[in-house]
């Protein structure tokens, strides 16, 4: 028995909101980019060719390594995903950070995965704790380095400490599907429930953990032409990045943290290197410019493979019905 095919209404009115959707988190990246552009221009003027290129392809690389914190979850809640399929879904939905609010990936997710037989709570569930992750490996990683090197940090962003208990209490199993429960009694919708083995949560915990060192070395890669360099610096710069995203997620009404997160690390940089004022708002810019431009490659790329997936003949392998791909032996 084949499925039916989807009505072609419903089908132009999800890509018209797509497109709508995509379009908005653009014009409101541009929108807080273009006031600031005189920033931009001076921060390009510090900087030297090569290491800009490098600072670009770090950045790629930490994104990419979280999208493999995502994956791994992904697999461990019994959808496998073709690796092309899986950084469609994971790419473009991080378009949806641009704007307002720290829930629009996760909905994008929810609504890509449909194509590949993930069910929309599934999705949800995995998109909440690969955050959830995010942020316990960001704590983390900011609490073993910046108390070394700037002790008084966490004395002015001391809530973000409160994330600590939260984080690692819902790593556990039990505690996400005791959750989910609770969230289906709270919306009265069954959001059915979700097993993720503890392997698979340490393995998105490992990637994640790799990806915060990596975007440290991407700010570190920023800094090289304003600064100087040495172990502390590294250091500093490493959980500096990492506790200027948290309270720019914190700050969920900005667009992907927008200001929040350049000003923390413009302070911690400024207080930290030292490094003057302008030089350090220098670096915060350049770093979100840059970390700006991975995101729309990757769903440039992203939208390019849709394209080509479309095309007679082309394509992923075939999943099953729990979004396995069907192995050929």
């Amino acid at each position: 028995m084949t499925d039916l095919p989807k009505p072609a209404g419903r089908s132009r009115t999800k890509t018209v909101v797509r497109v709508v959707g995509l379009v908005l988190a653009l014009v409101l990246c541009v929108a807080f980019l273009v006031p600031r552009a005189g920033d931009i221009a001076d921060a390009f003027g510090r900087q030297d060719p090569l290491t800009l290129v490098a600072a670009l392809v770090t950045g790629g690389a930490a994104t990419y390594v979280t999208f493999l914190s995502w994956r791994a979850l992904m697999s461990g809640a019994g959808h496998r995903i073709p690796l092309g399929a899986a950084q469609r879904v994971f790419f473009l939905s991080q378009i949806g950070k641009y704007i307002p609010g720290s829930v629009w990936p996760i909905v994008a997710q929810a609504d890509l995965g449909r194509e590949h037989r993930v069910p929309a709570a599934r999705s949800v569930a995995v998109g909440m704790l690969t955050l959830l992750i995010s942020c316990g490996a960001g704590v983390s990683v900011a609490a073993v380095t910046i108390p070394f090197v700037q002790p008084d940090a966490f004395s002015r962003y001391w809530f973000v400490v409160l994330l600590v208990p939260v984080v690692l209490a819902a790593l556990h199993p039990a505690v996400l599907r005791f959750g989910l429960r609770l969230a289906s009694r709270v919306t009265r919708r069954d959001l059915g429930t979700i097993e993720i083995g503890i392997g698979a949560v340490l393995r998105a915990f490992g990637w994640a953990l790799l990806a915060w060192l990596v975007f440290g070395l991407h700010i570190v890669l920023v800094l090289v032409p304003l600064g100087h360099m040495d172990l502390r610096v590294v250091t500093l710069t490493t959980g500096a990045y990492a506790l200027a995203w948290l309270v720019g997620f914190v700050v969920f009404f900005l667009p992907a943290g927008l200001g929040g997160r350049e000003a923390v690390l413009t302070a911690l940089l400024t207080a930290g290197v030292p490094l003057g004022a302008s030089a350090a708002v220098s670096v915060a810019v350049m770093s979100r410019v840059l970390l700006t431009v991975v995101d729309l490659l990757f769903a440039g790329a992203a939208v390019l493979g849709e394209r080509r997936r479309r095309r007679p003949g082309a394509g992923d392998r075939p999943v099953d019905p729990t979004g396995s791909p069907e192995r050929h032996w």
